[in-house]
């Protein structure tokens, strides 16, 4: 098992049309190949987190460099895993939502981190740690039967 993170700028502005879209073409795309993550969105960056064998890894990352909608990408980490952090997900899509319309329930405000905000490729490796700390919120959540959740803080795409 093979594990790799990234950030990149979008080159354009994407509708959640056109991330939900991309969500679902990843998804059934990974799946055939056995791998999965996750796909946050921040309106400005994507940073994603690809598991599974070597091989799917590294050529879906080869395409991803060169899709016209990724500019700046930086590799963030590459290594082998013990373990997936997102099991049972081939590619679920986190939009972020706007401060703005955060929902005013307590649990919006438990699960924000300011680190959502801030243009994640000045985060360098901390960036990794962010998504390390979403899949264990993630798998606390299965385990309470319950992901609703996140979508107090996050648009969820999940084919």
């Amino acid at each position: 098992m093979f594990r790799l993170i990234y950030t990149s700028s979008q080159s354009s502005s994407f509708d959640r049309l056109g991330f939900e879209q991309l969500c679902d073409t990843a998804s059934r795309n990974n799946h055939a190949v056995g791998v999965g993550g996750l796909l946050l969105c921040n309106d400005l960056e994507f940073m994603q987190c690809l598991e599974g064998p070597h091989n799917a890894v590294a050529s879906i990352y080869k395409r991803i460099t060169q899709d016209s909608r990724h500019t700046d990408i930086r590799l963030l980490m590459s290594e082998p895993a013990s373990e997936r952090l997102f099991n049972n997900w081939s590619m679920v899509g986190l939009a972020i939502k706007p401060r703005s319309v955060l929902s005013a329930e307590p649990i919006a405000y438990t699960l924000l981190d300011h680190r959502l905000y801030w243009p994640w490729k000045s985060l360098g490796t901390s960036a990794v740690d962010l998504m390390f700390e979403y899949a264990k919120v993630k798998s606390e959540l299965e385990k309470a039967g319950d992901t609703g959740p996140l979508s107090k803080v996050f648009e969820v795409y999940q084919p």
